[in-house]
């Protein structure tokens, strides 16, 4: 029931443009909630985010009843902690929901090899982007997760603002891919494995791929099953 709090705070939604919120803006979840009461959106997914500072925060995802729109949101506490500010990350076009608690489909997969991938990388790092080190191949990293049990929970294109309010959808694949219902208890020689998860960022569609956060106990909220239901 704790783990239900934070997400029944916010009730969020697709606007018309100019209603629309920005990746960076924050405020309170009621403030949030108010400013996005015109949009369809609901909760889909949550996560607890192990943030870069060492300290825990709440991960959401949102979506609309067509999938046209999302949002991925941060939380100043933890799951099941009530919060006193949500960020907006990223907003969300064209969201392909899949199913978490299953293997990971093919068509989760980029077309694009890891060679692509790597090239794409190297390309990246001669530009200043991202650096090498920091850069993966798609496939790959989500094979990997496939074999611990993470699945994909979503695939969206990253949105950018353009000058007329609107937002355009960008050559950058956002993938959330988690294990559903796992606690970093059930493993502790490996808590990643058992209750894991990665937010990623994708150069689309080479596949050349940065992780912008390492999530851990992920849960579906009741609208969130119910928008899985049947695949």
């Amino acid at each position: 029931m704790l783990r239900q709090l934070l997400f029944c705070l916010i009730i969020l939604c697709t606007a018309h443009a100019a209603f629309a919120a920005d990746p960076g803006e924050c405020g309170t979840p009621e403030a949030m909630t108010a400013k996005l009461k015109a949009e369809d959106q609901h909760t889909l997914a949550f996560a607890q985010h192990l943030a870069p500072e060492k300290v825990i925060r709440g991960l959401l995802v949102t979506v609309n009843s067509d999938r046209s729109v999302g949002y991925v949101l941060q939380s100043d506490k933890r799951v099941g902690e009530k919060a006193s500010q949500i960020c907006i990350w990223n907003r969300l076009a064209k969201v392909r929901l899949f199913d978490a608690r299953k293997p990971v489909p093919l068509d989760a997969y980029l077309k694009a090899s890891d060679e692509e991938a790597a090239r794409a990388c190297e390309d990246l790092d001669k530009m200043g982007k991202i650096p090498r080190k920091g850069c993966i191949a798609f496939n790959k990293a989500v094979k990997q997760g496939d074999g611990w049990q993470h699945g994909v929970v979503l695939e969206a294109l990253a949105t950018e603002r353009q000058a007329d309010g609107t937002f355009r959808p960008m050559n950058s694949l956002v993938t959330l891919q988690m294990r559903i219902g796992g606690k970093v208890t059930d493993d502790p020689n490996n808590p990643a494995k058992a209750a894991g998860g990665t937010l990623y960022y994708t150069s689309f569609p080479d596949g050349a791929t940065t992780i912008k956060a390492v999530v851990a106990e992920g849960e579906y909220t009741p609208y969130g099953l119910q928008a899985i239901s049947g695949k």
